[in-house]
This record gives C-alpha cells, sequence and structure tokens, in this order.
C-alpha cells in the first residue's frame, strides 16, 4: 500500500502545481506578480492574462488609490525566453526526445514577437540558437536531439543564458530549465549564477523530469530565488503539456509600470482590473525612507576648498602681503621722485636705481631682524653654517623666506584636507631649511677631507724645495682645488694679519670639523719653536691621514647594508599611509577621528622616529 500511497500523493502535488497552469489557458483569473527589477517608488508588476487578448480600460490602484505614470506594455516586445535543455547521459532516450518535443510544443504557443533562445548543456555549454523571432531558424534549432555527454552543469548554462540575454539588451527574460535537477561535475557556484541571473533580470521557470537521480533542490532554490516558478513531470511524455502551458502563460504577459505616491513603512495592496476579469492583487509594504536633510548636493572637493574657511584666511594673508608689496613700492616711488626727475639730465637708469632701492628697503629690514636675533646662540650658529654652505643669500633671507614658506606650506595643506591639523605642516619648514643648510655643509666638509691628504702632500714637497712654511702654503693653495683653497687662504690672510698659524689653523679645524688639522697645527707650532724637519713630519701625518680614511671608508662598506635598511624601513610605512589615502581616503578616517587611532598615530609616528635613531646610533661607527 505505501508505494501505492506515495504515488497518489506525487500525483496530487502535481496537479497542485501543473493544473492551476493549464487552467488559466480555459478562462481562470488573471495574475499579478511584482517583477523581479520592481523598485520603489518606480513598480514594475507581471500581469498575465487567461488567454489571449488586448486589454480594455485597464486600472491600477494602491490600497484603493491612483497611481502615477501608469504604463502597460505587452510582454513579448520588452521580454525574451531561453530554452534550457539538459542534454546529459541521464536524459539519453525518452528523456531527450520528450524534452525536444516539449520545445516545440513551446514554440508552438509563443507569440511571433517574442524572442527566443535555445541552450543544450552537459559539460559542454551548446547555443543551439540566439535570440531571435525567425520561425524556421527556431524550428530548425529543435529538430534534432541534442548529443548527449556525461555531466550535468546547470549553472554554467544559466550564465551563459544570462549573457545572451544582458548582451541582446532584453530589459527582462525568462529562463524555462529543463533538467532531472542532479548536479554532475565541476562548474560554477550557485551563487556566481545567481549573481548573473540578477545583473541581467533573468527569473527562472524550472521544469524538473523525475529520474532516479532526481534531486529537486537545485531546481526549486533557481525558482525561488529569481522569482520563478518550480513545475516537476511525472514523466517525458508530459513534458509538451508543461511547456505549451509555459508558453501560452509568457505570450499572455503584460509589463505594468507606475510611480507609487504612497509614505514609507505601509503596507500596500495593488489592485488590477481590465474589462471581462476579475481584478488581480499583489501585497507589499513600502520601505522605510531616511528623509533626514543631507543637503540638495553632495559637495566635492573643488566645492569643499571653496568653502573652506583655511582659504579665506589664504586669501586674506595674500591680500594683505600684496598690500605691503604695494605700499613699500609706493614709499619707493616717492623717495626716488628726485632721482628719477634728474635721471633725464645725467646717466641714471631707471631700472639700476630701482633695484639699488629695493636692496636698500630689503637690508634695512634685514639689519632690523638680525639685530634682534644676533643675541641668540642658535642664531650665531645658523649663521656660520650659513656661511660655511656658500649659499649667496644671508642668514636673514633665508629665514625670511623660510616664514613665508612655512606659511603658505600651512594654508595650503589645510585647505586641500580641509583640517586645522594641516597648518602644523608649516612647522616643518625651518626644519627643512636647516637640513638643506647643513647638507651643503656637510659636503662642504667632507670634500675637504678628502683633499687634505693631497694637499698635505704638496706642502711638504714644496717645504722640500727649500719654502718656508708660509711659502710652501701659498704654493699649495695656487694649486689646491675648491673649498681646499678657499680655507687654506683664509689661514693665510689670519697670518698676515698677525694671528700665528697654529692658531689659524686650529680654527679651520674647527670651521671644518676635521681633527686632522689638528695634527698639521701642532707640526706648524713645533716648527716654530724648536725647528726641525717639517716635511717628514708631515709625511707621517698624511700617512696617518690616510689609513684613517681607509679605516672609515671599510666601515661604511660594512655599515651600507643598515644605513640603507634605516631607509627603507623607515620610507615603507610613510609610503603605504599615502598609497592608502590615495585610494580609499575613507578606510584611513578612524585613524584621525576616533581616539583609539589618534593614540595609534601618535604610536606610529614615535616609533618611527624612534626606529629612524635606533639604526643610525648602530651603523654610525666613529673612527
Amino acid at each position: 500500500m505505501r508505494p501505492l500511497v506515495r504515488i497518489a500523493v506525487a500525483s496530487a502535488a502535481v496537479a497542485a502545481l501543473v493544473v492551476p497552469g493549464l487552467a488559466l489557458g480555459q478562462g481562470g483569473a488573471p495574475t499579478l506578480r511584482e517583477a523581479q527589477d520592481s523598485g520603489f517608488p518606480d513598480r514594475v508588476y507581471i500581469y498575465r492574462t487567461p488567454e489571449r487578448t488586448s486589454l480594455k480600460n485597464f486600472q491600477v490602484s494602491e490600497n484603493g488609490g491612483a497611481v502615477d505614470g501608469l504604463g502597460v506594455t505587452s510582454g513579448t516586445k520588452s521580454s525574451g525566453a531561453v530554452l534550457l535543455i539538459d542534454a546529459s547521459n541521464s536524459m539519453k532516450g525518452a528523456p531527450i526526445s520528450g524534452a525536444m518535443v516539449a520545445a516545440r510544443a513551446f514554440l508552438t504557443q509563443r507569440k511571433a514577437d517574442l524572442p527566443v533562445a535555445v541552450i543544450a548543456y552537459n559539460p559542454e555549454i551548446t547555443v543551439l540558437t540566439g535570440f531571435t523571432t525567425d520561425s524556421e531558424k527556431l524550428a530548425a534549432a529543435v529538430a534534432q536531439e541534442p548529443a548527449t555527454a556525461e555531466g550535468t552543469h546547470i549553472y554554467d548554462a544559466l550564465i551563459e543564458a544570462a549573457e545572451l540575454a544582458g548582451d541582446e539588451g532584453l530589459p527582462r527574460t525568462t529562463a524555462v530549465l529543463l533538467s532531472d535537477g542532479h548536479r554532475r561535475g565541476v562548474q560554477a557556484s550557485l551563487a556566481e549564477a545567481l549573481e548573473a541571473l540578477t545583473a541581467s533580470n533573468v527569473r527562472v521557470i524550472s521544469v524538473g523530469l523525475r529520474s532516479p537521480e532526481y534531486d529537486p533542490q537545485t531546481l526549486q532554490n533557481l525558482a525561488g530565488r529569481t522569482g520563478g516558478t518550480y513545475v516537476v513531470s511525472e514523466n517525458p511524455k508530459a513534458l509538451e503539456g508543461i511547456f505549451s502551458e509555459i508558453g501560452a502563460q509568457l505570450s499572455n504577459e503584460y509589463v505594468v509600470t507606475y510611480r507609487s505616491l504612497l509614505p514609507s513603512s505601509v503596507a500596500a495592496t495593488v489592485r488590477a482590473t481590465a474589462d471581462g476579469y476579475r481584478p488581480a492583487v499583489a501585497k507589499y509594504t513600502t520601505p522605510f525612507l531616511d528623509l533626514t536633510s543631507r543637503g540638495t548636493f553632495e559637495q566635492s572637493r573643488i566645492d569643499e576648498i571653496i568653502v573652506s574657511p583655511y582659504l579665506a584666511v589664504f586669501v586674506v594673508v595674500s591680500v594683505i602681503a600684496l598690500l605691503g608689496i604695494a605700499l613699500l613700492s609706493w614709499i619707493t616711488a616717492r623717495n626716488r621722485s628726485l632721482k628719477h626727475r634728474m635721471s633725464k639730465y645725467v646717466n641714471v637708469p631707471s631700472e639700476d636705481e630701482s633695484r639699488l632701492r629695493r636692496a636698500e628697503v630689503t637690508a634695512m629690514l634685514t639689519e632690523k631682524a638680525q639685530k634682534r636675533l644676533e643675541g641668540h646662540r642658535w642664531w650665531q650658529s645658523f649663521e656660520r653654517d650659513v656661511e660655511l654652505s656658500g649659499v649667496k643669500y644671508s642668514p636673514a633671507a633665508i629665514a625670511g623666506w623660510t616664514v613665508v614658506g612655512a606659511i603658505i606650506t600651512s594654508l595650503l595643506v589645510a585647505i586641500i584636507f580641509q583640517s586645522f591639523w594641516g597648518l602644523l605642516v608649516g612647522l616643518l619648514a625651518p626644519l627643512v631649511a636647516r637640513v638643506i643648510v647643513k647638507s651643503r655643509v656637510r659636503r662642504k666638509r667632507a670634500a675637504f677631507g678628502e683633499q687634505l691628504p693631497d694637499n698635505l702632500d704638496v706642502l711638504a714637497g714644496a717645504l722640500r724645495a727649500g719654502h718656508s712654511l708660509v711659502g710652501a702654503m701659498n704654493v699649495m693653495v695656487d694649486g689646491a682645488d675648491e673649498p681646499s683653497k678657499t680655507e687654506f687662504r683664509r689661514v693665510l690672510q689670519d697670518e698676515q694679519l698677525g694671528v700665528p698659524l697654529d692658531e689659524a689653523l686650529m680654527v679651520m679645524a674647527r670651521r671644518m670639523d676635521n681633527p686632522n688639522v689638528d695634527q698639521v697645527a701642532i707640526v706648524t707650532r713645533l716648527q716654530r719653536d724648536a725647528g726641525g724637519n717639517t716635511a717628514e713630519v708631515l709625511d707621517r701625518v698624511v700617512e696617518n691621514i690616510r689609513g684613517v680614511m681607509e679605516l672609515q671608508r671599510l666601515v661604511k662598506v660594512l655599515t651600507a647594508q643598515g644605513r640603507i635598511a634605516r631607509y627603507i624601513l623607515t620610507t615603507i610605512p610613510v609610503a603605504l599611509l599615502l598609497f592608502f589615502f590615495a585610494v580609499n581616503a575613507p578606510w584611513l578616517a578612524p585613524l584621525w577621528e576616533t581616539t583609539v587611532g589618534n593614540i595609534a598615530m601618535g604610536m606610529w609616528v614615535v616609533m618611527l622616529i624612534g626606529g629612524w635613531f635606533a639604526i643610525k646610533k648602530i651603523v654610525e661607527i666613529e673612527v
């Protein structure tokens, strides 16, 4: 009895799924179903009539009220259909024959303007015909049974159908999927198939054919997730009636569009009426709408800069600076008016006079600023470094331009990043100026140290040739390169002014920060006090200097990897920060918008600087 009971239950289920569909073709009630691409407030519904007919006096209402912008078009004018026929080995024989008979029945029921594509699938996806309304092409596509093979790649076939629909540009498509539901072989995932179907707005009508390996879950999932329906056939002969009914249903569909006027979070009842049919009803709930005021548009980066208070400050500072320049020019013009009139009678070019006047004004301002700063040690050290670096500008002029650059940089960074913290960037300007000056001084001292042994060789040779110590130094200066030429000339000038030669050399040793010059100073003092073979002593000094320099080069080579690592390890975190800021700045927003982020940023900066100086201390070895 139990097998009979199962057969009876299965027959009842089939009747429940198939018979209502068949009844549509025999004068049943119309249906109204929400389309997959429906949204809010723009709504899209599929209205299906029991038979092919033209709608008369068609109206749609929501909760009894009228809708806005009602539009009704035949489904065949904006839709397409894809027949997907399982051609795996499990369909061999009567199943595949019944499937092809069903496909022909579907094409018989379709409207002439409904484009249809046919795909047979197993491990290979075969497009028997693309979307077409040509009856002859469609008949030829389903005239013969496709070759079967082992494997059922349902998801790959659906992705191919979605791509065909997308390439055709159809607003919505119905995929009629026939299979025994059993997936075999490695293929795309369900998620990938659903993503492709959603992107192309494809719904799936699943038709399951019972077999010993029948698995309805796959077909049910596909139909339920895409807004389609699921039908099961007990045998291949029943497929013809099912496909014929599906073809008739697709040909009797209309696409209904309108704009809802209901407020948010309201239960809505959609009612569609047409002459000669009972009303069709569908229900939904309007979504919650966040009506918080956010302005009329989203500001771009340029808009933020334009309305930024930092830009206003920049404009004010620029205007004040321009007014100051104009005032100085006016004062200069008044003071030179007499010279300007006299220039008509004497040869005083106005351009030279203007340049001299500007130089006088600049010198006056520089002198006042220098008097205020000259008592500070840091200023005296800065003046010495500027003088040593060989920069053609005065220390006061460099300081002035550094302040101007700091102000402009701070305002520009604050304007671009719309942050008060951007003003602190200007504090880096004095450090940058200091680093530039120090680097020039370091290069000059390094060049002097490299030239010193060769210059001392020349000095010793001149002493052997019979020159006095001062005369030999003059010979050395005449053939020396910069910066040694200038530094030793300063020593000779001091000696001519009465400064002992050893003391002048001591001063040069401090200027060049070179302890080897101290040895030369000691030699000159011994020569002055006790005499002796100065040339031979200088040879020993040169040997010692070259030995130390060779050892320094060896240490530099051995610590090269550590010095390079210091720059790399310091640059990588900063480069990554700039990269992420350029790619997607919101990722980094928590770093400066939250307390934890601020603490993390502070620790990052401290550890970065600490690591720099720690590696620097390790690799710098004094010789």
